[in-house]
């Protein structure tokens, strides 16, 4: 049971502003269970069945390849030595954490996936219950309202962006359940239909509050995709059942979506925001700050302007620099700094978790890691179409949110990436046991 506890206390900690010293203090503990635990286990079994071994080689690899630019030309090796330690290595940890925790919990896997979804689910439901306490005493519903992970949880902070990651991934795992019991299979949560719709429209209004316009596109792309895998799994002699069932689902997922971003204001001026945040030779708003203004004196939408400014600007960094400028947070804003030789940049990172990336560990990096995501959503593909594992289906899931998500979102720092790997080590570790069993079962 301590497992059970300590994870379901990490994933409670992970997103909470200020407790990183807590939270590594129980990673640390987290770790000493996994060694004492895997120390325990017969040592003909111990790695017999884990993840697929390219993983642990592209880790490998990533992390030889950013010591080496430590050693070669990073802009700035010390800090880029201390982002490999503090951050990358970290990320390793968590996954093998992941990984080692499906191993040890052969009977509990589903009861801490149960945990970990229920702490999800304390932050979706928070947001819930206080917007609706709010609008029975207000007449309104708050908006871009970020929860238990906002600076002061009871008041609109502006950054439901944390919020909203977090509500997505319960929306991931809850899409993975309707596939698997659309599939007639028991999903990895073992909820009834009942559960699901509930938890369900608790996740939508949570989403609709958060406000998050990436969040919502994303939104409507998971329903897509289940769609699409339901239609595609399905036996033909209910496919036509499952497709009435998809364009039922389909027709309600989009038109929530459609809504949604039909009433926020960023996007009426999108496109005519789109030339004036390409020409960042002319307007230099996007370095110096300030925002530029339209023809008729309107001020662009900041979101608008600075998303697409900053991701040409991530993009011109790789051409620049397609080695890369050295692993950190803020990779952006050096090479930014070194391209126009400015200091104004610094600290600064371009809202897409994959630029952010590329620009620090370059295109070699960037190889390594899309071979990291495509053996994951393999690994999901084949235990779900094969063998019908639910672990597969959530982890499909989780890893399609995320990585979708970090195209946009610059989610790929901090909590946003521990909880992802953790998660994808846990449900990966999971599938390919599962699937191992169902092997032996049929021989």
């Amino acid at each position: 049971m301590t497992g059970l506890a300590v994870l379901t206390a990490v994933m409670f900690i992970w997103p909470i502003q200020g407790t990183i010293a807590l939270r590594n203090a129980l990673l640390f503990f987290a770790l000493i269970w996994v060694v004492v635990g895997m120390r325990r286990l017969p040592s003909d079994v111990r790695w017999s069945i884990g993840v697929p071994r390219v993983v642990w080689w592209i880790f490998g690899l990533l992390t030889a390849w950013m010591l080496i630019q430590v050693m070669g030309w990073a802009l700035a090796p010390e800090k880029v030595l201390n982002e490999i330690r503090g951050r990358w290595l970290l990320n390793v940890i968590v996954f093998f954490i992941g990984v080692s925790a499906a191993r040890l919990l052969p009977d509990h896997r589903q009861t801490l996936l149960r945990l970990l979804f229920a702490v999800l689910a304390v932050n979706v439901w928070f947001i819930v219950a206080v917007d609706l306490v709010h609008w029975m005493q207000h007449g309104t519903l708050m908006r871009r309202f970020g929860g238990l992970e906002g600076t002061n949880f009871l008041e609109v902070t502006g950054s439901p962006d944390k919020a909203n990651y977090l509500t997505n991934m319960y929306l991931a795992l809850l899409f993975a359940e309707v596939i698997m019991k659309r599939l007639g299979r028991e999903g990895a949560l073992g909820l009834g239909y009942p559960a699901i719709g509930l938890l369900f429209a608790g996740g939508l209004f949570s989403s609709y509050i958060e406000d998050m316009r990436n969040g919502t596109v994303l939104l409507g792309l998971m329903t897509v995709l289940s769609i699409g895998v339901l239609i595609s799994q399905s036996p033909p002699a209910r496919r036509r059942r499952e497709i009435a069932v998809a364009l039922l689902v389909g027709v309600v997922g989009i038109g929530f979506v459609g809504y949604t971003l039909s009433h926020q204001q960023r996007w009426k001026t999108l496109l005519a925001t789109v030339p004036i945040a390409l020409d960042t030779t002319h307007n230099r708003e996007w370095l110096t700050g300030g925002l530029p203004k339209f023809p008729d004196g309107q001020v662009v939408n900041v979101s608008n302007y600075q998303r697409i400014a900053w991701a040409k600007e991530g993009l011109h960094v790789i051409w620049r620099y397609p080695l890369g400028v050295g692993f950190q947070g803020q990779a952006f804003g050096y090479g930014v700094d070194a391209i126009y030789h400015t200091d104004l940049a610094r600290g600064n990172h371009s809202h897409s978790g994959i630029i952010d990336f590329t620009d620090g560990v370059g295109l070699p990096g960037l190889a390594l890691w899309l071979i990291f995501i495509t053996t994951l959503f393999r690994s999901a593909w084949r235990g779900l179409a094969t063998h019908r594992v639910a672990a597969a289906a959530a982890l499909g899931m989780v890893v399609f949110d995320y990585f979708t998500r970090s195209l946009v979102d610059s989610i790929m720092r901090d909590h946003m990436w521990e909880m992802f790997m953790f998660m994808s080590g846990f449900l990966l570790s999971w599938a390919m046991l599962d699937q191992r069993r169902s092997l032996s079962d049929t021989a």
